[in-house]
């Protein structure tokens, strides 16, 4: 009885590793089956999306060959400005030795001399066409023209007369009198007439008005405009202005005093 219980129990081991094999190879033979018949279609469709991205990037590359390549622009250089012109200097030594210098500066083809503003240190005035300067040389009171070639013209009152025949060196007034004023202050009164201040003709504390007229060279006094204060000022339309103490006035080109 225990013999045949034993045998039946292998039987129905031997029947159940029958049935696993049995359907281990069917499910083997069923996904082979599944592998053969979708392999095709999943190949087919890895080769399409190869062959999209394949399209997709020769379209790219075609399109990139017919964009023009951009120039690149060199970035414009800002002009530089001009350079200022280095000035340009006239250097004169007067003939008892002091010496100054004056800019000059070119306008329309002709030589001027630049606006003085205190760069020469000597009493010195610009003519209106800035073509001369007239200059008092300090040591020796005497007065100069000069032009913008450094040219000098000597225009000195030399000797001076009175009606009553008295007549005296410039040289030897200044000998017996130290620290007298033979000329200051010289002005252009217009191109063709300088004018300056001395103690001459009454040798006093008082200063009169000389007229030098150039062309041709002639100096004479002007009394009208004279006392112990006396200060010749800038040029305007009427003519020189000149004050005296407190007041103002114009002397004329004609050599009338007028109002400013």
């Amino acid at each position: 009885m225990a013999k045949t219980s034993i045998f039946s129990s292998k039987y129905h081991k031997r029947q159940k590793r029958k049935k696993f094999i049995r359907r281990t190879a069917l499910l083997v033979l069923i996904l082979a089956a599944l592998f053969l018949l979708f392999r095709t279609p999943l190949t087919n469709m890895v080769e399409r999306v190869r062959q999209n991205i394949a399209e997709e990037e020769k379209q790219r590359e075609e399109i990139l060959e017919q964009v023009p390549t951009p120039v690149e622009t060199p970035a414009e250089e800002e002009p530089e400005e001009p350079a200022e012109p280095e000035p340009v200097y006239v250097t004169v030594t007067l003939p008892g030795g002091e010496m100054f210098s004056a800019e000059i500066i070119e306008e329309n083809g002709e030589k001027l001399f630049e606006e003085l503003d205190g760069t020469i240190s000597l009493e010195a005035d610009l003519s209106p066409s800035r073509k001369m300067l007239v200059v008092l040389e300090e040591s020796t009171q005497d007065l100069y023209l000069v032009d913008t070639e450094g040219a000098v013209t000597d225009i000195t009152y030399r000797t001076y007369k009175n009606t009553r025949g008295y007549t005296a060196s410039k040289e030897s007034i200044l000998e017996q009198i130290p620290g007298f004023d033979w000329a200051s202050q010289p002005k252009f009164l217009d191109e063709d007439t300088v004018v300056y201040m001395s103690q001459l003709p009454w040798f006093d504390e008082r200063r009169f008005l000389y007229i030098v007229e150039l062309n041709p060279l002639s100096h004479r006094n002007f009394q009208r405009v004279g006392g112990t204060d006396v200060e010749l000022l800038e040029r305007t339309e009427n003519g020189l202005k000149f004050r005296i103490k407190e007041v103002e006035e114009v002397l004329t080109p004609d050599y009338k005093v007028v109002s400013p």
